[in-house]
């Protein structure tokens, strides 16, 4: 897979581990499920700001690209992350343009990337799981890319988008099972592929968001 490592990627990541270790104890499940000899896209429920540096740390040694919110990048300690992770900034205009933002990530899966996509579209305003677009199921079929559902549990608590800056709560990533297309049942025509592999995301969710919600019922 390609991968863009220099100083400032080493710097931030140092920090970052730092903040994520410290801060928020960070865990990290089901990283053997993620296959290495080939082009995956990485599907986390969205409830924080912190999920895609958490989940692009997560993911490390792997380089993962994603996008992400221009406003992001304000902040220069987390813009400077964000940049040497593989993010890249959008707009409002282009954050509404599915048809557009699915071209761009599509194309970085056709230049040999690791992608990060939320199913969700944006953040829970109240910490309940929503419902899922489409378009994660569109590009695996599209580019035969295993999606691995993933689940980013504590961000909500660490920093709603009620919050101004982030508690210092637990962070658990777990990623799941991979979702290979090619495997498939046959006899599905493509509409009902793309329904099967948000199943599969969305049962992933649920069945992690119960286990998260059972340990920390009041937080």
């Amino acid at each position: 897979m390609k991968t863009q490592r220099n100083w400032v990627y080493y710097i931030t990541l140092f920090l970052v581990s730092v903040y994520f270790t410290l801060y928020h104890r960070l865990s990290v499940y089901g990283k053997e499920k993620i296959p290495r000899d080939r082009t995956v896209i990485v599907a986390p429920n969205h409830a924080s700001y912190l999920d895609p540096p958490v989940v692009g740390y997560a993911f490390y040694p792997e380089y993962l690209k994603f996008i992400a919110w221009e406003k992001l990048f304000s902040f220069p300690p987390l813009g400077a992350f964000l940049r040497a992770m593989g993010s890249v900034p959008v707009s409002p205009e282009n954050k509404n343009s599915s048809a557009a933002l699915l071209r761009l990530v599509m194309g970085f899966i056709e230049e040999g990337y690791n992608v990060f996509i939320c199913p969700e579209g944006h953040r829970t305003e109240d910490g309940r799981l929503q419902p899922l677009e489409g378009g994660v199921a569109i590009m695996s079929l599209k580019t035969g890319t295993p999606v691995i559902p993933t689940y980013v549990a504590g961000s909500y608590r660490a920093l709603s988008p009620r919050m101004k800056f982030p508690r210092p709560r637990k962070l658990t990533v777990t990623f799941g099972d991979p979702i290979d297309p090619a495997a498939l049942p046959a006899e599905l025509t493509e509409r009902e592929k793309r329904r099967y592999i948000l199943d599969k995301i969305e049962e992933f969710y649920k069945t992690e968001d119960a286990k998260d919600k059972e340990k920390y019922p009041l937080d």
